[in-house]
């Protein structure tokens, strides 16, 4: 099944779109005060090798102090307008400074068959634990921290819809609100944001997921497995 993505460079100036909302808009309300700082240093940084963003905000989750960490990785093809692989992660941590453990940490990813290594499963997926990224480690997050998730248990991947930037940050606003999301999420200009982001990508995903499914000649899975 084709991924149904729009191309690197396309998508990348949507991300990009996303941190520049951030930047000069989000960035007023205090919770995501230095998400605005991180987003100014990534859409003035170069980045040859791709795009890479990460942030923080702080949250009670529940009657805990804890750290809401998202971020994004995603690599273009060597010769080729095209994603070859790309990650969309969000991990809650417990204690702010310094990190006490993690408590939740999901991947999103989206693997092109070019890019294919460790046996079938689906081309976007969610995956529980992982690795830290580097952007997490520069946080304050630590190795000790993720051992009790075990990273090196890779499945089950798990068949998911392709994510984003703006649609990850909406999801946090939802599972971990605070006064200031919860009056984001409502502004015109945030859902505005995310319908763009829905048209995009979500619409064409789905369109190619009701063109396979239920179709007589195969099963879904044949479709959506990177074999």
């Amino acid at each position: 099944m084709d991924s149904g993505l729009p191309s690197y460079t396309e998508f990348v100036k949507l991300e990009r779109k996303t941190l520049t909302r951030v930047r000069n808009e989000l960035a007023r309300y205090a919770v995501l005060r230095r998400a605005g700082d991180d987003a100014y240093k990534c859409l003035v940084a170069k980045q040859p090798k791709g795009f890479d963003f990460a942030t923080h905000w702080d949250v009670e989750c529940p009657s805990r102090d804890c750290r809401v960490i998202l971020g994004a990785i995603i690599r273009k093809a060597p010769n080729h307008d095209k994603i070859v692989s790309m990650s969309h992660y969000l991990c809650i941590v417990e204690g702010r400074e310094p990190v006490r453990r993690i408590l939740r940490k999901f991947h999103f990813d989206y693997v092109n068959e070019a890019d294919y290594r460790r046996g079938a499963h689906p081309r976007f997926h969610v995956q529980y634990g992982g690795e830290l990224t580097p952007a997490m480690k520069l946080m304050g997050v630590e190795d000790k921290h993720i051992q009790p998730l075990l990273p090196s248990v890779e499945g089950p991947r798990i068949f998911f819809w392709p994510m984003t930037l703006a649609l990850l940050m909406n999801v946090a606003f939802y599972e971990f609100p605070t006064t200031d999301t919860d009056t984001i999420k409502r502004t015109s200009e945030w859902l505005s944001l995310l319908r763009e982001n829905e048209r995009i990508v979500l619409a064409p995903f789905y369109e190619l997921c009701c063109r396979f499914a239920g179709k007589d000649a195969f099963v879904f899975s044949e479709k959506i497995y990177v074999n």
